[in-house]
């Protein structure tokens, strides 16, 4: 009886939402019933709490923050109408919008009463009470530090309560910061900062966030259904318009549905059958074959690392490979790729520039054959080892074309005389075993989950791939250069200091930097307007238009 319920349920979900609107102007791109995919169940729906890249984009649809992330992860205004920071830059003012409405598909009157009114500032009080409150245990609050009595707070000094965010007046917000942090706007567009309207928090009693019944948001979309059975294979999210604040700004389509599925491969297989209108993707061989349109920002980083358990991780081992690596002898690569000789890719930005712009690239050891075998002999009498073992490198299936890491697998051969094939595997399959410790070397990729610098040097020291065991001292002089970018008064310093992380991440040689590497937003040849965050791996469809 069950398995029939779900089966109606999955039949229904064919039928538009709210169908085409009347009014929509024939030629506008208005009305679409629009598809997208979701790799993975997001785990909650509450701003505060949630983790997976599923959730953000599910929430970046539902709600509106303070500012938003627009193209190539710029920040944008969201809520907030315009803001004024103190000369000490300690204080932000921040004027709100008094036409950013709440909104849920309901029928109960209860609930009704509470929403369907403008956003205000104690929303966003409240957000950050509960952000900091020890009850929630957010993973979030870390990122946060900079505000006014947070250290105190998170070692249970102070009520959370005392979090410096204040409202000033009904639609005016005050953000006390303990140190300057010039990356602040880009923390208030993350979800952890996006508003909670109280009395329907308290309404939800303890399901809020968890269930399609239980989550209201003042952005483009409401929550019409939440459909998901771990053994099912008809796992959906279907969005509404949020009619309050279509009648402010126009949401294009008329809904909105996300299928979700159990992999990124299955995630990629609806987009090439064409049950789907949008994909995002690390795929560049999916993406260089694609019809329809295909956007790309090299947000990436892809480089070598070794298992720290494997003879390969030796520190002489690790600076051999590096001497022996050609990028310029690779010839032309493949679209989407572009040779890495630093850490940062080109399309992160500071101060609103490339940040290969302003740090000019420079590989800690340049191609040196000769040094190479002398590190490596030293390094395998250091193992007493007479040669290394065969190995593999594992890599995602379609991250780096085949004959370009074949090319570096000569250069190693040829000049240390070591023997490595290519492992290529799923998405799913990869993380998988790099958490298991289950591979010889293999291809990292690092991103922040927001254009920012610090977020990628922070993805650096968090990957699951990186060991730093024999380099704790290297990881705090890292960590106190970040917290120094990230408090200085000035660009210039920012540009100086992220250079010297930059030089110290290649100096410890943990990761080789091999390629950077882009993320990709493919969409159907009538689909135009979708915006999207490759950062955050966010994709939010209100401007998105269809053209058939």
């Amino acid at each position: 009886m069950k398995r029939l319920v779900c089966m109606l349920c999955a039949v229904l979900l064919m039928i538009p939402l709210w169908g085409c609107e009347r009014n929509e102007q024939s030629g506008s791109g208005a009305g679409h019933s629009f598809a997208g995919v979701l790799a993975g169940n997001p785990d909650t729906l509450d701003p505060q709490l949630a983790v997976n890249d599923s959730a953000r984009t599910v929430l970046h649809n539902l709600f509106e923050g303070l500012f938003v992330i627009g193209e190539k992860g710029a920040v944008e205004p969201g809520v907030a109408k315009s803001y004024t920071v103190s000369e000490d830059g300690l204080t932000y003012n921040i004027q709100l919008r008094q036409d950013s409405y709440w909104y849920a598909v309901t029928e109960d009157e209860a609930i009704t009463t509470l929403l369907e009114a403008p956003v205000n500032a104690m929303d966003f009080v409240y957000a950050f009470r509960r952000l900091f409150d020890p009850l929630y245990k957010s993973p979030h609050r870390e990122q946060y530090r900079c505000i006014a009595y947070a250290d105190a707070i998170i070692n249970g000094q102070q009520d959370p309560s005392m979090i410096g965010v204040y409202a000033k007046k009904e639609y005016e917000l005050e953000i006390r910061l303990a140190q300057p942090n010039a990356d602040l706007p880009y923390l208030l567009a993350q979800t952890p900062a996006m508003p909670c309207r109280q009395s329907y928090f308290e309404a939800c009693k303890g399901r809020y966030g968890l269930d399609e019944a239980s989550i209201c948001g003042n952005g483009s979309f409401a929550m019409q259904r939440w459909l998901y059975d771990p053994y099912g294979k008809h796992n959906v999210i279907q969005l509404g318009r949020n009619r309050k604040n279509h009648e402010v700004q126009r949401v294009y389509p008329a809904d909105l549905t996300l299928y979700i599925e159990n992999s990124v491969s299955a995630a990629e297989q609806l987009y090439t059958a064409g049950s789907i209108d949008v994909l995002m993707t690390a795929n560049g061989e999916l993406a260089s074959g694609a019809k329809g349109t295909v956007q790309g920002v090299y947000c990436r980083t892809l480089g070598l690392v070794a298992n720290p358990d494997s003879p390969y991780a030796h520190k002489l081992v690790r600076q051999a490979f590096a001497c022996t690596t050609d990028l310029s002898a690779l010839g032309a690569l493949p679209q989407g790729l572009q040779a890495a000789y630093g850490v940062l890719p080109p399309d992160v930005l500071l101060a609103n520039k490339s940040c290969r712009e302003l740090i000019a690239e420079s590989r800690n050891h340049s191609t040196d054959r000769t040094q190479a075998q002398v590190d490596f002999a030293q390094g395998l009498a250091e193992l007493e080892l007479e040669e290394l073992p065969e190995g593999r490198i594992l890599m995602p299936a379609g991250w780096v074309d085949d004959d370009v890491m074949l090319q570096l697998i000569d250069q190693w051969k040829n000049t240390l005389g070591v023997y490595l094939s290519l492992e290529e595997v799923s998405e799913e399959d990869y993380a998988s075993r790099l958490k298991k410790g289950d591979y010889t070397l293999a291809v990292a990729a690092l991103q922040g989950t927001a254009n920012d610098p610090e977020e990628l040097f922070r993805a650096y020291l968090q990957h699951p791939a990186m060991d730093f065991t024999d380099g704790a001292q290297d990881v705090m002089r890292l960590v106190s250069l970040l917290e120094q970018a990230k408090s200085a008064d000035s660009p210039d310093k920012q540009v100086e200091l992220y250079r010297t992380a930059e030089q110290q991440v290649l100096q410890d040689g943990v990761f080789l930097p091999l390629f950077y590497g882009q993320r990709y937003l493919l969409c159907k040849e009538s689909i135009a307007d979708v915006a999207w965050d490759p950062f955050g791996g966010v994709t939010k469809y209100s401007p998105a238009k269809c053209f058939d």
